[in-house]
């Protein structure tokens, strides 16, 4: 067992940066847990605007009063700048003008240059004024165009813009008692964090393990290179079980006490993605020399994973191109099967079981690519021809 030992020794001096993603991971998940999220049921957008009436019509007053149902308009002097002041110092989000001439020309259905307005370049505020404002006014277009009067347009659009929509997102979980929605939050983030973390950890000791060095020393004596690469496992291994059985316990902690149903599906999940991760951190090493194409390798492979496999953005609003690319990484069976458990996905027993068969076969399925490419690249040592040679 030398090379377990000399594994765990070296991985005692370069554990930092997985400590501190552990760590602040198990703040945030501690901190969430500990507050209670209130979702609230509309969405508003609070923009100060200015509107300056220039036609002053029973018409363009009727603009101006829909636009006060939408926005909080501010009352301040129709110069140029005091309103370029108004909207440097952010007292103001847009400033709105109304040009002679508006009704007549939306009489007409001629909708250039019947407003104008002053804004901030590129701002949040001019992108949901603009859209606003566009949206009344073609819709007052229309409802003229279908052959209502103006005053009926005008009524019927303020109307339909103001009406206010109720959305309710769907859920297929019938009891939340096992395994609540809150709670999959803590496993869904998971997969980005093991991923960054035990690879940060673990692949910088793993090609210390492998310098020329060191691997011909281990050639060279009686250790064949199967039994080497089996410790090396069983050192990633003991280390990763050490983070798994930490989050676990956290786990136990927000649960609030023994996992019950459906939540021992999820911990048998993160099990067989532990397996995953530590057979891809030996895999990466076994291919990867250098400590700056290990960086960047860590983080496509956690963010990469994380966007296109569901783990930052449920599945259920990923597009269908996204998803297609994404199943043939694990971490997509491990979202799929975390949205089933937690409601974002209708539950299913025979596709649970098809995630988790999956995902035990992507363990395997490194395990023995590793193990095929550690024998053919690390099984000669080199000394031979450096005999030869003297």
């Amino acid at each position: 067992m030398q090379v377990f030992k000399a594994f765990l020794k070296v991985l005692k001096k370069n554990s930092f940066t997985a400590v501190v993603f552990i760590a602040v991971f198990l703040a945030f998940a501690l901190l969430t847990s500990s507050n209670k999220v209130n979702i609230e049921t509309s969405v508003g957008v609070d923009i100060p605007v200015a509107v300056f009436d220039e036609d002053d019509t029973p018409e363009s007053r009727a603009l101006k009063d829909f636009i006060d149902e939408k926005y909080d308009i501010i009352d301040i002097k129709n110069d140029r700048d005091v309103i370029l002041d108004m909207l440097y110092y952010e007292e103001a989000g847009y400033a709105f003008v109304i040009n002679k001439g508006y009704s007549e020309k939306l009489a007409a259905g001629d909708t250039e240059d019947i407003v104008s307005a002053y804004h901030v370049h590129d701002s949040f505020a001019e992108v949901v004024a603009e859209e606003v404002i566009s949206d009344y006014i073609m819709t007052v277009k229309a409802y003229t165009a279908a052959g209502m009067s103006l005053n009926e347009a005008i009524e019927n659009a303020g109307n339909d813009l103001l009406t206010e929509t109720e959305v309710t997102i769907e859920s297929f979980i019938e009891d939340e008692g096992d395994f609540s929605q809150k709670f999959a939050v803590y496993y869904r983030y998971m997969p980005y964090i093991m991923i960054s973390a035990i690879l940060s950890a673990l692949c910088p000791v793993l090609m210390i393990m492998n310098r020329k060095d060191i691997r011909f020393r281990t050639n060279c004596s009686s250790v064949k290179p199967n039994s080497c690469t089996m410790q090396i496992f069983a050192g990633g291994g003991l280390f990763v079980l050490g983070v798994w059985l930490l989050f676990m316990g956290v786990g136990l902690y927000m649960y609030g006490g023994i996992f019950r149903g459906k939540a021992w599906t999820a911990v048998l999940n993160s099990a067989l993605l532990s397996a995953i991760v530590t057979a891809m951190a030996v895999l990466v090493a076994s291919v990867v020399g250098s400590q700056n194409i290990l960086n960047l390798l860590v983080q496509i492979l956690g963010l990469g994973m994380s966007f296109i496999c569901g783990v930052f953005i449920p599945q259920c609003y990923l597009g269908k191109g996204v998803l297609a690319v994404g199943r043939f990484f694990p971490v997509y069976w491990y979202s799929k099967l975390n949205d089933m458990l937690c409601g974002d996905a209708r539950y299913s027993t025979g596709m649970a079981v098809t995630c988790l068969l999956i995902e035990a076969g992507y363990a395997a399925a490194l395990l023995l690519i590793t193990l095929l490419i550690r024998r053919v690249r690390y099984s000669s040592t080199g000394a031979p021809a450096a005999a030869k040679a003297n």
